[in-house]
Formats: structure tokens, sequence, C-alpha cells
């Protein structure tokens, strides 16, 4: 017996040995990647690109990260340039799919593996030759959760003040929720006016937009942020004016959860992936393209819902939230026993 069981250790050591081996297209490389986002600034694209280099410092990977500032030529002529340079894999952030596919394009067919967050482009799979991921923060379900959080809190009925982001395709599949799912089933809620300032610098733009409602409208029972940032801006201005009309909204950040604790009558909920984990999905994903493991067209990461009276009184950070809710934190998506290997050279 005893025989049999040394066998059987000695036989799942030698597995999990095999399986630690790391893979030869990432073994011994100097490995380039490129992170080109369509913007940096913001605390939730900060915390993004903060999680990338975290990922890529632990395996030793050296990131290039490209901020566009809003401009998609500047961002499709740093995918281009990240392809002359020849990085190993590309990863992007955001961007429209008619100003960037032929860039991407051009990436895939030299080989490069592509990891997008927050956008998908519409490109065959023999030139994308499962190279190519669309990763989300489960943007529908955001929109749900945060949504449906509004219409519990309003039984159904009640004036809101909505925030659209046209054009921008995350906020785009949350607005379908609202669209298509919200309106039609709980016909009590009505869009008393609806704001979209774009996505340039728009929590003072968002203050300024509601601070004037706020002054001609006495009939608003409730706000919606599609984003974070609009919800900042909200908050400020809902506070200004003494009022406390609630908010929900999507996204969150340490400055956020400091606003929801200072008024949790104000701000309700907000719907949210841990951004920074995000970015470390997004060099996993490369890493396992460029070992040859088969990695998915499309993945979605999973979305909690942030209630200002689950928060303790004393002040908690994005990092604390791993504490209330089990799906926050480190994810553990992608992670291979091959990386732990990795991590040690």
């Amino acid at each position: 017996m005893k025989k049999i069981l040394g066998l059987l250790l000695a036989t799942m050591v030698a597995m999990v040995t095999v399986n630690a081996e790391i893979p030869a297209g990432v073994k011994g490389k100097k490995l380039k990647m490129a992170l080109v986002k369509e913007w940096g600034t913001g605390t939730h694209m900060i915390m993004h690109i903060n999680g990338a280099k975290a990922e890529a410092a632990k395996y030793g990977v050296t990131l290039s990260v490209i901020d566009a500032n809003h401009n998609l030529a500047k961002m499709a002529e740093g995918i281009e340039n990240a392809v002359i340079n020849k990085m190993d894999a590309i990863l992007i952030s955001h961007g429209k799919a008619d100003a960037l596919t032929k860039s991407v394009e051009k990436a895939l067919k030299a080989g490069i593996p592509v990891i997008v967050f927050d956008n998908d482009f519409p490109i065959d799979d023999k030139v994308a030759n499962g190279k190519l991921v669309s990763l989300d923060q489960y943007d529908l379900m955001m929109g749900l959760l945060s949504q449906m959080a509004l219409v519990q809190a309003l039984d159904g009925k009640g004036n809101v003040v909505y925030n659209r982001v046209a054009n921008v395709p995350p906020t785009d599949k949350r607005h379908r929720i609202w669209e298509g799912a919200i309106l039609p089933t709980y016909t009590g809620i009505k869009v008393v006016n609806t704001i979209d300032l774009g996505t340039n610098n728009p929590m003072p733009k968002a203050q300024t937009a509601l601070e004037t409602l706020l002054t001609t409208n006495n009939h608003i029972d409730a706000v919606y942020a599609v984003w974070d940032e609009y919800a900042k801006g909200f908050y400020n201005a809902i506070v200004a004016s003494g009022k406390k009309i609630p908010l929900f909204s999507v996204d969150i950040s340490d400055q956020d959860l400091a606003m929801m604790q200072t008024h949790p009558e104000i701000w309700k909920a907000s719907a949210a992936v841990n951004p920074y984990t995000v970015g470390k999905v997004q060099v996993r994903l490369a890493l396992k393209a460029l070992a040859g493991e088969r990695i998915p067209r499309y993945y979605s990461m999973t979305p909690v819902l942030v209630k200002s009276a689950d928060l303790p009184k004393e002040r908690i950070g994005m990092d604390g939230l791993a504490k209330l809710y089990p799906a926050w934190g480190n994810s553990n998506d992608f992670v291979e026993p091959w990386m732990a290997e990795l991590e040690k050279k």
C-alpha cells in the first residue's frame, strides 16, 4: 500500500513538474509589449495602466505605454509603430473600430497577438488566427446590476437624469440594457434629461450640467451615470445643491468609495470590475498567446455591485473590497502553472 501511495505521489509530482515547464514560445526570451490607450487619464484608466505594468514586471516583460490622448490617428500610429518595432504582443484599451481595424490587422498578419480591452474589431477568423481577444468588464451585466439597483430604489417609478456616452463600446453595451430592457419593462421610469459630454475630462462638465438642471427642475428622483467619471461630477453637483438625490453608476475607484462613504444617502451603488485586474489579465492572455496556448476570442470579467450600505464606517480602498465581495480582488483568470516558473527567472 505504501509503495502504491509512493508511486501515486511521484506521478503527481512529475505531472506538476511537466505542467510547470515554461513553453518554448516564452522561455528565455526578453519579451516586449505595447499598451496603446485611447486615453490614460482618470482614476479608472490609471489603475488599468498600473495593473498591466505590475503584471508585466512580474514576468520580466518590458511594457511601453502609449497614451493617444483621445487622438485616434495617434492610436493607430501607436499600434503600427509597435508592429514596426517588433513588439511581441500589443494590448489595446478602447478606441474606435473604424479607425483602428486596419492597424490591428497589420499586427495580426505579422503574427503579433492583440489583446483588446473594451472594444472589438470586425476581423476575419483567418486573419485573427487565434491571436485576438476582446476583453470586457461584462458591461451588459454591469449595466443590469446598476440599473436594477435604481429601479428597486424607486419602486419602478420616478424621474431620472440619465447619462449616455455614445459610440464608446462599453458604454454602448450598458445603454443597450437601459434602452432595450429597463425602460420597456419598468414603464414608470421616465428620463427627464440625458447628459452626454463625451470622454474628454467629463467630470467638471458633468457637474456643471447637473447643477444647471437642479436649479431648473425640482422633480428629479434619481441620477444614473454610465461611467464613474460622470458620477463624480454628478455627486459634487448633488452635494452642492443640498439635496439627497440617489445616484447609481458603473465603475469604481478609491475616490468614488470615499465619496460613497461620506454621503451614502446620495451615492448608493456602482457596478464594477477592478481595472487593475483587467490590466493584469491582458498581460496573462498575451503570454498565453505567445506560449502557443489557446486564448478565447471573447472574455468577460466578473462584476460586483458595490453598495454604500455595505461599506464600513472606516475608510476603505479598492483593495479592501475583496473582504466584502468574494468576486472582487485579484483574479486568477488565465494564471498557468508555468507562469510561476517564469516569475522566478
